[in-house]
């Protein structure tokens, strides 16, 4: 009889794992949070936050993208801050008057402008932001960087970094991840599970481009009017040539969680950069 592999069942919890989002964030609702914004009426909404032994403060917010990033933005921060808030819930973006079309089930005007309350507030060292962009149409329509610093929805952007800058002392922005055609674990899980060959669990590179470079070039076009602001692409730690992978070579486990989320192991993937961008910050902090 031919073992089972490890992966199968790894994978498998992976994808149970991924909805089970309280266990991932983790975290206590911060009092001074609640000050600004009454507390979430919907589930997977939180202001809360963590305390740690270090001297950085920092605010990560942003949508479902936030939820699952968390564990790798606190790792890559481990041991040198002193406070990080959260803000973040599925669907809605920290720009915050792009979500006027969103559906009213998020809830979305639950953190209307509450973004610029907070750091004005909550003086955080750090704004460290992490969205899917993709869904919402004023990202959609395919830009160059040079393009989009005369479209409208990059003017936006910039306007609210300008209106953030003043309160803290970096902007780091992710770049989003595309979302994929399937659920890369579950099909992991059965390809594995019936011995067939997984050579066809990946992504074209061209996909990634198509799905995810008209919201960030207009993040990066916004960038260049904001001193402040520091973006952290990831690509390159998913993608080679003309294709992206979906899971680790040697291990089998997916990168991805869901068709929509980093898996913890694709979010290890981005904690290198991650450090090396806030270290580089604290370094300067300390001049």
């Amino acid at each position: 009889m031919i073992p089972r592999h490890p992966a199968i069942a790894l994978n498998q919890q992976i994808a149970e794992d991924c909805k089970h989002v309280d266990k991932v964030v983790n975290c206590q609702w911060d009092p001074e949070m609640l000050q600004i914004a009454k507390k979430p009426t919907r589930p997977a909404a939180y202001f809360c936050s963590y305390e740690g032994s270090g001297e950085v403060t920092a605010l990560v917010t942003g949508n479902s993208y936030a939820l699952r990033q968390i564990i790798g933005i606190k790792q890559a921060l481990k041991s040198h801050y002193k406070k990080i808030y959260f803000a973040a819930r599925p669907a809605c973006l920290a720009f915050e008057s792009f979500d006027e079309k969103t559906s009213g089930y998020w809830h979305c005007q639950e953190i209307k402008n509450k973004t610029l309350e907070f750091v004005s507030k909550l003086k955080p060292d750090f704004l460290v932001i992490t969205q899917m962009l993709w869904p919402n149409r004023k990202f959609g329509s395919p830009v160059t960087v040079e393009e989009a610093k005369n479209d409208s929805t990059t003017k936006i952007v910039a306007d609210y970094f300008k209106a953030w800058s003043p309160h803290v002392k970096n902007i780091f922005v992710i770049e989003p991840h595309p979302k994929i055609g399937f659920h890369p674990a579950p099909r992991l899980a059965q390809l594995l599970s019936q011995n067939k060959s997984t050579e066809g669990v990946f992504l074209r590179y061209k996909d990634w481009k198509k799905q995810v470079d008209p919201g960030w070039n207009r993040i990066l076009a916004a960038m260049e009017t904001c001193p402040k602001c520091v973006p952290v692409p990831i690509r390159d730690f998913f993608c080679k040539d003309e294709s992206c992978e979906l899971f680790e070579q040697k291990t089998m486990l997916s990168l991805y969680c869901d068709a929509g989320h980093f898996s913890p192991h694709g979010v290890e993937r981005i904690v290198p950069t991650l450090r090396e961008k806030f270290n580089k910050a604290m370094k300067n902090l300390k001049r």
